[in-house]
């Protein structure tokens, strides 16, 4: 996602498609609610990273089963609608037929004639370049999908954006065998290209550092989350209303349980020590 935020701002030649697969991860729209959005204790016993992402949106779930496209745009260039459409024509050539959602998300029917959505989409805008991005369920794990996905906490008032929950499929479930690299392969095809393969040198390009750090920052992951309220509390931006502390274990202990601080504020320590070791 690093990457993506350096290709978006200058860092590559454009238009390009920028293909990425992440550690298993829940990723947040731009404005939304970890604690409404996700199942965090879940999330920290089972080594599922959260991040937010600049892009608005639902939220969705990565694993390495999960294939993220990026289409990167001058901003005059973007079209999400042609975006789906490429990716659809590029299947059908494949044998997989996808239908686009009025919200350009691609569905894949079930054996038994359901159709499902096996891939959803968001975009960003700036003022020279946009993307358009989505997930593609290659062979994902559902079970963890649907695990971890499910709510923390549902405030008594809030003002985050809600995911639209809909019924998942992987592209493996219809068409067993398919794997990342096929995919990858027949959409080069359909572009008539050859793919080409990052290594990790960027990593060390200071503009590609600074996203990563502000990508897996307290301020953006947590800092970022939209007004809501809570037994009693309103909570902007991460700080409590009233006494300008973040909202932690310690400045609301003696507000809930210990059983409910566990279950609100899980250790999510081991996430930023490995991630810091990634640089």
């Amino acid at each position: 996602m690093a990457f993506e935020d350096h290709f978006l701002r200058g860092g590559a030649d454009l238009p390009l498609l920028f293909f990425y697969v992440n550690r298993p991860s829940v990723v947040l729209g731009r404005f939304q609610n970890p604690w409404l959005e996700t199942n965090l204790p879940y999330l920290v016993q089972n080594d599922i990273w959260l991040v937010r992402r600049q892009s608005g949106g639902g939220c969705v779930f990565h694993d390495d089963g999960n294939l993220n496209f990026s289409f990167i745009v001058p901003t005059g260039m973007i079209d999400r609608r042609k975006h789906a459409e490429l990716l659809q024509e590029a299947f059908l050539k494949a044998g997989i037929t996808l239908q686009i959602s009025p919200r350009n998300d691609l569905w894949l029917e079930s054996t038994s004639g359901e159709w499902k959505k096996v891939s959803g989409s968001a975009y960003k805008q700036t003022k020279f370049a946009s993307f358009h991005h989505g997930t593609l369920l290659v062979s994902s794990d559902l079970n963890q999908l649907e695990e971890s996905l499910k709510h923390t906490l549902i405030p008594t008032e809030t003002k985050s954006i809600a995911s639209v929950r809909s019924k998942v499929i992987t592209l493996n479930e219809r068409h067993p065998g398919v794997t990342i690299p096929d995919v990858i392969e027949l959409v080069a095809h359909h572009f008539r290209t050859i793919p080409f393969e990052l290594n990790g040198t960027l990593l060390s390009m200071p503009e590609v550092q600074t996203s990563f750090n502000q990508l897996s920052s307290w301020e953006w992951l947590w800092g970022e989350t939209p007004l809501f309220e809570t037994n009693g509390i309103k909570v902007r931006k991460g700080i409590i209303e009233g006494k300008s502390e973040r909202f932690t274990t310690e400045t609301v202990k003696d507000l809930f349980s210990q059983e409910d601080l566990e279950r609100l504020f899980p250790d999510f320590s081991e996430q930023r020590r490995l991630s810091s070791l990634i640089l």
